[in-house]
């Protein structure tokens, strides 16, 4: 394997690569916002922000009560590691499919703040997000370089999240497999995302499974995967890619919640006939 090394600074072309794809990934997911350089200000890096008892922990915790009502702590906890994995999969997909380069995910290196979510930069409620909605900013402040990619991707992810998941297993009391689960299935729905804006859903994928399936990883699921869902809509044959879930977000234990279409608990045919419904009323989109 070819050892991998990460840059100290930006180099002038990775600052202009990287800069074109954070534009274009902020026109198409504003709800990531992701930004080059040193932490400070109110950026904490991550080893910082995630310690039991600190701010951005409750602050991050107490968030995730806007997507659900009657939310106890274990399913704020899986709540909360699937919106920051799917955050921070959005942010370093977008550079990395766009760019070849590779993020350094370490916590000592990966700063991040919260922020509400504004409208072109302008400091005004999104028209897109409603008021009191937030996001994830990250700062990157250096690129892994090597010629193994997946590994650095890999041992980026699995640095960055070790004091995030041992946090929460701490606070929330959700298991660090159960979490590890989460943290995959978040990976491989952000990089099928980027993809599929991109027209490179194939491409994107493929990356998504070599970084989760490395055999002996915490984020190592045989159940992780990908799958094409047809239907008919107006008479005319339509198909979507859909990311199946390895782990459970918990969301069936809120008040009136239910089994998401691509829940792990489904089995197999309620799973199919949910997503082709889901397909038929969407046209594929």
């Amino acid at each position: 394997m070819s050892e991998n090394r990460v840059s100290s600074s930006f180099r002038p072309d990775d600052v202009r690569h990287a800069k074109a794809a954070i534009a274009w990934q902020a026109e198409h997911f504003p709800q990531v916002a992701v930004s080059l350089g040193r932490e400070g200000g109110d950026f904490l890096p991550v080893n910082e922000a995630w310690h039991l008892g600190g701010d951005m922990v409750e602050r991050l915790l107490d968030y995730q009560n806007c997507f659900a009502a009657g939310m106890d702590d274990r399913v704020r906890g899986a709540h909360l590691i699937s919106f920051y994995s799917h955050h921070l999969g959005i942010a370093a997909a977008a550079v990395y499919l766009q760019t070849g380069l590779v993020p350094n995910l370490h916590p000592d290196r990966l700063a991040f703040r919260f922020e509400p979510v504004v409208q072109h930069g302008r400091g005004t409620p999104s028209d897109t997000y409603p008021s009191g909605i937030s996001r994830l900013h990250f700062r990157f402040r250096s690129f892994a370089r090597g010629d193994d990619w997946v590994a650095a991707f890999h041992g980026g992810f699995v640095e960055s999240f070790n004091p995030v998941i041992g946090l929460l297993q701490g606070r929330t009391g959700l298991s660090p497999v159960a979490q590890w689960r989460l943290v995959g299935d978040g990976i491989a729905g952000a990089f099928l995302e980027i993809g599929a804006a991109l027209g490179e859903a194939d491409r994107a994928m493929a990356a998504a499974l070599a970084i989760i399936k490395r055999a002996g990883s915490p984020v190592f699921s045989e159940t992780a995967h990908y799958a094409k869902v047809g239907a008919v809509c107006d008479g005319i044959p339509v198909e979507r890619i859909f990311r199946l879930r390895s782990g459970c977000c918990l969301y069936y234990r809120t008040e009136g919640g239910d089994f998401c279409d691509v829940c792990v608990l489904l089995d197999d045919e309620t799973q199919k006939s949910r997503l082709q419904a889901l397909v038929e009323r969407t046209g594929g989109l």
